[in-house]
């Protein structure tokens, strides 16, 4: 087929659909036709396509591979017949592909880099998670990234199992004073085994403070956020949780306590008894009841414990709860924020009963089937509005 009955134009454009998969049959066909025709079409081919291929990992400088394919260009040989046209179509073709793949290049990152936003800003569900923080060394141990039966040792000596940190028995090698740290993060949980045997649930966006070693006729921890605690009993030596300005001392028992800002510290107990302190003030507990600590003291009521603890069991149950309280715990487990369009959507009171492991869409569609609401989700935004 003569050369000549392609234009420039076609050539480029063909050369291109080709590259990028969109070149229909006939189009294919036309291109066969211009590389068979000639042997320097076809190297002219090749050249441009190995600077596509150079451009498909999304870094391709337009520059130097313009420059490079000049290069190749003017040092073709064409025997002694020489075709002008050859020379022209080449550096059109090379300059509008060239120009062509950069962009291409800088879209893909931009793409590349929107996807990533969006996986990073999509809502997921939160995962066991933490931070550990050995105050005697100031080190910092992501406890997720390590697997599992991993032994730290140092002032410390614990291992990580599963989704657990066990602390063991080690007074000889260990400071009396020696504190760690566990924190979670929002969308985070994790549990650990005190070296006395007692097994401490934390939720998400919580920390324990803890010594290596208990000593002494007190077993004390600090707790921010939300746990859960069995305590193992150990005979004259009490178990002591201090939040704040409260102290819940045990001796042997299962019970939740909840104390995250702007919320009333509140105590629920399961099993045993507890002594809960505020100040001057102080109360004992039975199981079933639970302690309310706020500037006016301590209240004490009956509750059903499973709505307390289920957190713990991988749901949350709730019974004639306002839906900000709902949210409240939902944006910590799911770490999203959240708004109203009509601010007493807030006041809603529901009954209802989620896995917290499910996804947000399957929580909120839940939710917007025992209320006349909607949730509008951008990124990690959520925005209430009125059916």
């Amino acid at each position: 087929m003569d050369n000549f009955g392609f234009s420039e134009n076609n050539i480029q454009h063909l050369i291109i659909r080709y590259l990028d998969g969109t070149a229909s049959d006939k189009e294919i066909l036309q291109l066969q036709d211009w590389l068979i025709a000639s042997p320097d079409n076809m190297s002219l081919f090749q050249q441009i396509r190995n600077c596509w291929l150079k451009a498909g990992n999304g870094y391709y400088n337009v520059e130097q591979a313009w420059q490079e394919l000049n290069c190749r260009i003017e040092k073709q040989h064409f025997g002694k017949q020489t075709y002008p046209w050859i020379k022209v179509l080449g550096y059109a073709a090379a300059i509008a592909l060239l120009f062509f793949v950069g962009y291409y290049s800088i879209q893909h990152e931009k793409s590349q880099e929107l996807l990533s936003l969006e996986h990073r800003e999509k809502i997921e569900p939160g995962s066991p998670k933490a931070v550990l923080l050995l105050l005697g060394s100031n080190e910092e141990i992501e406890l997720n990234t390590y697997s599992d039966d991993t032994t730290f040792r140092g002032n410390s000596c614990f291992k990580k199992e599963g989704n657990t940190l066990i602390y063991h028995r080690n007074r000889d090698s260990i400071r009396q004073d020696e504190q760690n740290r566990l924190i979670t993060p929002r969308g985070g949980e994790y549990s650990i085994v005190l070296s006395d045997g007692t097994k401490v649930w934390l939720n998400s966006e919580s920390e324990l403070t803890y010594p290596v070693q208990f000593t002494g006729n007190e077993r004390k921890v600090y707790l921010k956020g939300e746990g859960y605690f069995v305590v193992t009993k150990q005979a004259g030596q009490s178990f002591v949780v201090c939040v704040d300005n409260t102290c819940i001392t045990v001796l042997g028992t299962e019970f939740n306590v909840r104390s995250y800002k702007e919320e009333r510290l509140a105590a629920t107990l399961v099993k045993g008894s507890v002594l809960v302190a505020h100040q001057e003030k102080e109360c004992k507990l039975m199981p079933g009841q639970q302690a309310v600590v706020d500037e006016d003291g301590i209240q004490v009521r009956e509750v059903e414990t499973m709505l307390y603890t289920a957190w713990k069991d991988g749901y949350f149950v709730y019974r004639e709860t306002a839906l900000e309280d709902i949210l409240k715990e939902l944006s910590r487990w799911y770490d999203f924020s959240y708004f109203y369009q009509n601010p007493d959507l807030k006041d809603l009171i529901l009954t209802a009963k989620l896995r917290k492991f499910d996804s947000v869409e399957e929580v909120f569609e839940i939710l917007k089937g025992i209320g006349c609401f909607d949730f509008v989700v951008k990124g990690k935004t959520v925005t209430v509005i009125a059916k």
